[in-house]
């Protein structure tokens, strides 16, 4: 295959990515949007040494899980990628693609439980980090395409119930058209990441509950005339408070080093089954609270198995698994690298009276070989959330030589869940497999695999 040659393929499987996979003469090629048993007609983007890219230039056989995507700009935006897939089937993609991925890396043939749903397949995220750019002289929102610096403005939604991305609600999109609108009045200038000119860069924004928390990211020490977009904001009659991050330097890192609170309390109070937390914008949280709350739930029936083990939260962020869990543990241990999360995590701990939690502020994989040396005599249960990268080989050491009775491994990536289920899996044995769609319209999933020690 050459770049830039238009070929002509039978899509016959579905990557990782949630791609179509076709083979041409013996060479694979990857197409995103493309399904399973189509006929499609492609340009090829790019060639490696064993495999090929491709894009879309016509469907001529059309699967017949193929629906119109709600979203106009779905196509060209990089925000979601399976919005042109009928929910059931998008469904099977994940819960096979996660199968796949454990049956090669395990060298097994794994049963995976149906995906749990939410009741919502759009209007769902809690949470947007949303580029302003100017288009034609206007300040506009939109996202990035796919692997691209190019801005893709959003459409304007006709559904009230849904944002412009249809993935966040209309609430939110009041806040960010009012955000926009005050730009262009006020004749503000946005970022050119080429110059590093420019000051509106981002609009973070996050509902906690039913308050909004709304951070503008600068290339600036000020917005000017900030008065009056907070009057602005006000006449939406939704609660919310108002940060401004600097964010000087030329990078894709969106949040800078310096948060000032122009309005409203500085932190947001919320709650999830029970457990009152704050957050600011520096705080992690899962983007799909129904979905939350059904994993902390089978975490928490998991732990009402056992008899009042110690639980050792890995990668335990603010806190709120860890105060959940507190309910049904003799002691959980929370370990987090992040400074402010782990702060964060002290307090949540101390506001919902659970005294039977220790937060220490380390790299996992440093600090849990001595924790495990306390408790050597401990009937241990240990809950692994970790980034997408995953473990790496000191944790799961150690995470082995804990030698817990049980381990809850929760996880949004089939790939690295896969490879630090076959280190674990000499030790333990995969009692269920439960994907969760935290993420609909997307190729991701949550997974939350259950193992029980040899």
């Amino acid at each position: 295959m050459r770049k830039d040659e238009i070929i002509e393929v039978t899509i016959e499987s579905c990557g990782m990515e949630g791609e179509g996979v076709a083979r041409l003469n013996g060479e694979v090629v990857f197409i995103n949007g493309a399904l399973i048993g189509e006929k499609i007609r492609a340009q090829v983007t790019e060639v490696k040494k064993n495999f090929s890219r491709a894009k879309v230039i016509k469907v001529i056989e059309a699967s017949s899980h193929r629906i119109q995507p709600l979203c106009p700009i779905f196509f060209r935006c990089g925000g979601c990628d399976m919005q042109h897939v009928d929910y059931n089937y998008s469904l099977e993609v994940k819960k096979a693609n996660i199968k796949n991925c454990i049956d090669r890396a395990c060298k097994i043939d794994c049963v995976v439980n149906d995906v749990v749903v939410g009741g919502k397949k759009f209007g769902y995220r809690n949470k947007e980090q949303i580029p302003i750019k100017k288009v034609d002289g206007k300040a506009v929102a939109g996202f990035y395409k796919q692997n691209s610096h190019i801005f893709v403005p959003f459409v304007k939604s006709e559904n009230k119930e849904l944002g412009d991305c249809p993935l966040h609600d209309g609430e939110m999109q009041l806040f960010i058209d009012a955000i926009v609108a005050f730009i262009n009045k006020e004749k503000i200038s946005t970022y050119d990441e080429k110059s590093n000119t420019g000051l509106i860069r981002h609009i973070v924004i996050r509902r906690v509950n039913k308050t909004f928390s709304i951070c503008i990211v600068i290339n600036g020490t000020k917005i000017p005339s900030v008065d009056k977009l907070i009057d602005s904001l006000k006449t939406i009659n939704i609660p919310f408070n108002l940060y401004v991050s600097q964010n000087l330097k030329m990078t894709n890192v969106i949040l800078g080093d310096k948060l000032e609170c122009v309005y409203g309390d500085e932190k947001i109070e919320g709650e999830a089954l029970g457990v009152k937390f704050s957050v600011n914008p520096y705080s992690f949280l899962q983007i799909n609270d129904e979905i939350r709350d059904k994993i902390y739930t089978q975490v928490c029936d998991e732990l009402e198995k056992e008899d009042a083990p110690v639980v050792l939260d890995l990668y335990s962020g603010i806190g709120i698994l860890s105060n959940v869990m507190a309910k049904h543990a003799k002691k959980v241990i929370g370990i987090e690298i992040v400074k402010e999360a782990v702060d964060d995590a002290n307090k949540l701990a101390k506001i919902n009276g659970n005294s039977n939690i220790e937060n220490i502020c380390d790299d996992v994989a440093k600090a849990l070989p001595g924790v495990v040396k306390k408790l050597s005599n401990e009937k241990t249960f240990v809950v692994i959330d970790p980034p997408r990268k995953g473990c790496d080989d000191k944790v799961l050491q150690s995470i082995v030589e804990a030698n817990p009775n049980r381990i809850i491994y929760i996880s949004c990536n089939p790939a690295t869940l896969a490879r630090d289920l076959a280190t674990l899996t000499n030790y333990y044995v995969i009692d269920s497999i439960t994907p969760y769609d935290m993420f609909p319209q997307t190729k991701h999933v949550e997974t939350v695999c259950l193992l029980t020690k040899k």
